[in-house]
């Protein structure tokens, strides 16, 4: 009885071991894939943004957030290499916290865009801005992230199991490390990221302009921004209720230069009680049949720090009047022959608001 119970035994022993093995070598291997795969959704689009296309958090480097993300791709991943599959929870964890803040300050900041359209109504830019905005797609890459994010997580538990260790325990000083480490990155970037501190190449806090688009969505992820030209709501109704554009004339002047060529003149008024630093105007030439065939653009007003020029460094104060200077206009050299003289619009397109003192 007792060598067939020796016999039994010793081939019971060899499955648990084997089985045990199975189980280490299992979540070893979902720790390093939950990196990987953290590691490629780094590249993978997130949004699709007017005029960028596909853009990934990665964003050639230049993303805190996204460097934040590969380092924790990082430790998940030399924490699996090393057999300590059950500390993967902890860059899992920040990881998963990090993706779902900054993509639901995404949904939010677009359904504040959404909303927003509505106040566009009178301004020029409307229809440009309405689709820029139903340009704006998430894509796929999100899916990607959640996976490797997943995948950290739940070997770190599924280990965790194994040991019958408890999921928020922290036996020794490595697993201490880790969790500081991982909880110090996921605290310390969102918290960046509330203060304002995201990476931006391009504009500034669109929240104020006429597109409300892809700098606010930039500020939800950390993807560079793409700011569409066009006034605010306060500078919209500024420039409808406060600014007149008139004695527009377009015709042909004789240039010393260049001679004859077709130009530009006109006044400006400030009704207003605000004083502007720039101007912007977009005149429009048409055809004999009234058809736009070409546009200008021109900043009449346009105040430059250490600006040696004098010709429209000074700001539009409220109840003063622009005007170009006797026997002065604006070239418009690219307009084409078939503009018939005279036939031309323009409008205020864009204001900027001088500091109130």
């Amino acid at each position: 009885m007792i060598g067939r119970q020796n016999w039994a035994i010793i081939p019971l022993k060899g499955f648990m071991g084997s089985r045990l093995g199975d189980v280490v070598t299992s979540n070893k291997n979902l720790g390093l894939a939950g990196a990987a795969v953290l590691i490629v959704g780094l590249f993978c689009p997130i949004v699709t943004l007017p005029f960028l296309g596909n853009v990934n958090i990665f964003n050639d480097g230049t993303n805190l957030i996204a460097l934040v993300l590969l380092a924790i791709a990082v430790i998940g991943g030399a924490m699996a290499l090393n057999g300590r599959e059950h500390d993967t929870l902890w860059p899992g964890v920040a990881g998963a916290v990090i993706l779902v803040y900054h993509f639901a300050t995404l949904q939010y900041r677009l359904s504040q865009i959404r909303s927003s359209m509505d106040e566009l109504k009178d301004n020029p830019f409307a229809g440009l801005a309405k689709t820029a905005v139903g340009a704006i797609q998430l894509q796929w890459g999100w899916l990607v992230l959640a996976a490797g994010a997943g995948l950290l997580v739940y070997a770190g538990i599924r280990a965790r199991r194994e040991l019958e260790q408890p999921l928020t325990a922290l036996p020794d000083s490595p697993a201490k490390t880790v969790a500081g480490i991982s909880t110090l990155l996921a605290v310390g970037v969102i918290g960046w990221t509330i203060a304002g501190g995201n990476i931006k190449t391009a504009g500034s806090d669109t929240g104020q302009n006429a597109s409300g688009l892809s700098s606010t969505i930039s500020d939800g992820v950390g993807l560079p921004s793409v700011e569409a030209e066009g006034p605010g709501p306060e500078e919209a109704a500024y420039i409808r209720n406060n600014l007149k554009l008139y004695d527009l004339e377009t015709k042909y002047y004789e240039s010393m230069l260049d001679g004859r060529v077709p130009g530009v003149d006109f006044k400006i008024k400030n009704n207003g009680g605000r004083t502007l630093n720039r101007v912007k105007v977009k005149v429009v030439f048409q055809d004999s049949q009234g058809k736009p065939i070409a546009e200008e653009e021109y900043s009449p007003v346009w105040v430059v720090e250490n600006s040696y020029s004098s010709d429209n460094n000074t700001p539009l104060r409220p109840n003063y009047i622009w005007q170009n200077e006797k026997d002065h206009f604006y070239n418009a050299k690219s307009v084409p022959s078939e503009w018939a003289e005279g036939k031309a619009t323009a409008t205020i397109t864009d204001i900027e608001f001088a500091p109130r003192k």
